[in-house]
C-alpha cells in the first residue's frame, strides 16, 4: 500500500527559502570582501616596465598621474615596442628619439623650442617616432633656419583631453619653456569627452560601490587591461567616450564639455601670456563651429589640414577617409606618415606666416 506524502508545509517551505537567500547573501557579502582586499592589492602592486622585445599594450605604457586632472601619463624611460613600432620615453614621460638628446639645461642660446600638447594623434600612434609630426616639424625647421638650433618636445598622451593636456602642460612641462617658446595645442573631435582611462576606484570601504563587478570586469577584459593597474577603461565606450558633464562621475566632470574646453583655455591662454610664450591650435580637420568661437575669443592661431585632405580625397575619387592611404588602417583613423608630414608641413608655413621663426 502506497502512503502519499504529505505537502511540504508552508512554514518549512519559507524557513527554507529564507535560509537559502541568507546563505546566497553571506556569500556574496564574503566574495565582496575578497574582492575588495584583491583589488587593493592589484592596485599596489607595481608593474614592470615592458622591454625592448615586448609588444606592450597600451596599458603598459601608462602610470596614474600625481594631479587627479591629469588622471594618468606616459611611464619615463619606457623602451618597447608598440602596435609594432619603437616607443621609448624620457625620464619625463615624453615619447622621445632613441638616440638621447642633450638634457633641457644644456640647449644652446637661441634654440627654438616647440612643446606640443595633444593625445594619441600627436603621440604618434601607429608611427615610428622619426615619422611623428613634431619630429618631422623639427627637421623641417633645422633645414629652413640653418645654424639655429631647433628642439621640439612631444608631450602626447593617448587618450587625453584638451582640460588634461593643458592639467599636465602646467603642472609638469611648463618649467620646460622659456621666454619666445612656441606650444602647440592639437584639437581632435573627442577632446571634449572622457578619457580612455580613470583611475580605479580607491575608497575600498565604500557602501555604494561594487568591487566585485569591477574585479570581474578587469579579469573578462585582462587581453586589454592588466588587472594588476591602477587604471580602469572607461566603462560602456568603444571608441565613443562620454561628454555630458551630468553623466559621468563626479570627480570627471569638470573635466569633459564644452565648459571643461572653455576653461582649461582661459587657463592656457593665461600661461602663455605670463611666460611670453606663443600659442597655435592646430587640427586636421575642420574646427567645430563652438571650439573656434572660444579660441578667437582669446586671439589665439589655428591652423587646420581639412582642405587638404578633403583635396586629397577629391583626387582620389573618394569622400571616405577610413581606410584611405591616410589612416593606419581600416579600422583605425589614427593618421599615417604623409598626414604627419602634412602637418609638419602645414606648421611650419603657419608660424613663417605669424613671424615667430625670427630670432
Amino acid at each position: 500500500m502506497v502512503t502519499a506524502s504529505r505537502p511540504e508545509r508552508p512554514q518549512r517551505r519559507r524557513r527554507r527559502l529564507l535560509l537559502l537567500a541568507t546563505a546566497s547573501f553571506g556569500a556574496l557579502v564574503a566574495a565582496e570582501i575578497v574582492a575588495r582586499f584583491a583589488i587593493a592589492r592589484l592596485n599596489a602592486t607595481p608593474k614592470p616596465p615592458p622591454s625592448v622585445a615586448t609588444e606592450a599594450k597600451l596599458i603598459d605604457l601608462l602610470r596614474p598621474a600625481e594631479s587627479p586632472d591629469v588622471i594618468y601619463s606616459l611611464r619615463p624611460n619606457l623602451d618597447c615596442r608598440f602596435l609594432g613600432k619603437r616607443v621609448t620615453t624620457d625620464a619625463h614621460g615624453r615619447r622621445v628619439a632613441a638616440a638621447p638628446k642633450p638634457a633641457d639645461s644644456d640647449r644652446p642660446a637661441g634654440t627654438l623650442r616647440i612643446l606640443g600638447l595633444g593625445d594619441s594623434v600627436l603621440f604618434g600612434w601607429g608611427v615610428e617616432h622619426s615619422e611623428t609630426g613634431l619630429a618631422r616639424l623639427e627637421r623641417q625647421l633645422q633645414l629652413a633656419l640653418g645654424d639655429r638650433p631647433v628642439r621640439t618636445l612631444n608631450t602626447g598622451v593617448p587618450g587625453h583631453n584638451t582640460a588634461m593636456e593643458i592639467a599636465a602642460f602646467a603642472n609638469d612641462h611648463i618649467e620646460s619653456c622659456a621666454a619666445s617658446d612656441i606650444v602647440l595645442l592639437h584639437f581632435v573631435g573627442n577632446d571634449l569627452e572622457l578619457p580612455t582611462f580613470l583611475l580605479a576606484e580607491a575608497d575600498y570601504w565604500r557602501l555604494d560601490h561594487c568591487f566585485l563587478y569591477d574585479l570581474a570586469l578587469r579579469a573578462w577584459r585582462s587581453d586589454w587591461l592588466d588587472p594588476r593597474t591602477a587604471l580602469v577603461w572607461t566603462e560602456g565606450n568603444h571608441g565613443t567616450f562620454e561628454s555630458d558633464p551630468d553623466r559621468v562621475p563626479a570627480q570627471y566632470r569638470h573635466l569633459v564639455g564644452l565648459p571643461a574646453f572653455r576653461r582649461a583655455i582661459e587657463r592656457l591662454a593665461t600661461l602663455v601670456r605670463e611666460r611670453d610664450l606663443r600659442l597655435l591650435v592646430t587640427s586636421q580637420h575642420d574646427l567645430p563651429t563652438e571650439i573656434g568661437a572660444i579660441l578667437d575669443d582669446h586671439g589665439i592661431a589655428q591652423v587646420s589640414l581639412a582642405g587638404r585632405i578633403r583635396s586629397w580625397l577629391q583626387e582620389q575619387g573618394t569622400n571616405r577617409l577610413l581606410g584611405s592611404a591616410l589612416t593606419i588602417s581600416a579600422t583605425d583613423p589614427h593618421p599615417t606618415p604623409m598626414v604627419h608630414a602634412w602637418w609638419a608641413e602645414a606648421v611650419a608655413a603657419k608660424l613663417a606666416e605669424l613671424g615667430w621663426l625670427a630670432r
